[in-house]
């Protein structure tokens, strides 16, 4: 009679149903997506999916490491006369940009190390931060994105660890903001806001070309944002997910490319 009691007892405090340990593909891939655009916690996905904790973590690993190999394994950087052919109007004026560039920060957990403290900490975000580099074709396309680095690591040295240097040829251009100091480093074009330089004013030149500049990279920030709104991305990132957080921020660039809409939507075709 104890038993029985007991039995009904455990019965109605899980809820009445017994746990499933197996899910089908698509209620698996329902479930990652949860996780990365929703940002449901392992526990709560865990009670509505009907499943123990452990089979979330287990199923969001796998997700994580199958999406990173499919979708790492398509052609994310495109060949130059593709994105020529894909040129926006408003990039007339600069036709052979191939990328924008600009970087991004996730917050993460601060970590005990005090010299781990020191090099993930951004001035930018006072936080200890993630930081990576997105690069978008003038269309609105993602074609590159770098691993993730500590906060503390300037935009030039990002832009000289990322590979993308391997990938720029003479006859391209990159478009970036007035922090990345690659005119050095970058075997081609490089379009950036100008500075005074000591200069007490800009000519009109330079003013009307970093007002273009300005207006056109505006799109990578919109892109960008497109990725963070990821909701797993608004909160600080835990020491638990470093080791595959790398591989989900990926995961979240890779499928900004497939949703739907352009960026932009005079840019429709």
């Amino acid at each position: 009679m104890i038993r029985v009691t007991n039995a009904k007892a455990s019965e109605a405090a899980s809820g009445g149903f017994h746990r499933s340990t197996k899910l089908e593909p698509i209620d698996e891939l329902f479930m990652f997506l949860m996780y990365l655009s929703v940002g449901l916690l392992p526990q709560d996905l865990a009670a509505r999916f009907r499943v123990h904790r452990s089979t979330v973590s287990r199923i969001i690993a796998t997700w994580t490491n199958f999406l990173y190999q499919l979708l790492g394994k398509k052609r994310l950087w495109l060949p130059r006369e593709v994105v020529r052919s894909l040129l926006p109007p408003v990039f007339a004026e600069f036709s052979d940009t191939q990328v924008v560039l600009d970087c991004t920060e996730i917050y993460c957990q601060t970590p005990t190390d005090l010299l781990l403290q020191s090099e993930l900490y951004s001035k930018y975000k006072s936080h200890t931060t993630l930081k990576a580099m997105i690069g978008m074709a003038p269309h609105g396309a993602i074609t590159f994105v770098s691993s993730l680095y500590a906060g503390s690591m300037s935009d030039r040295e990002i832009f000289k660890q990322s590979g993308i240097i391997s990938v720029l040829q003479p006859d391209m251009a990159v478009m970036v903001d007035k922090g990345f100091l690659i005119d050095n480093l970058a075997p081609c074009k490089v379009y950036r806001p100008a500075y005074l330089s000591g200069r007490t004013q800009m000519s009109r030149q330079d003013v009307l070309q970093t007002q273009t500049i300005a207006r056109l990279r505006v799109h990578v920030e919109r892109c960008i944002r497109r990725v963070k709104e990821n909701k797993l991305f608004d909160r600080v990132v835990p020491v638990s997910v470093c080791g595959s957080i790398d591989e989900l921020f990926n995961v979240a660039c890779f499928l900004v490319n497939y949703q739907n809409g352009p960026l932009v939507k005079a840019w429709a075709t």
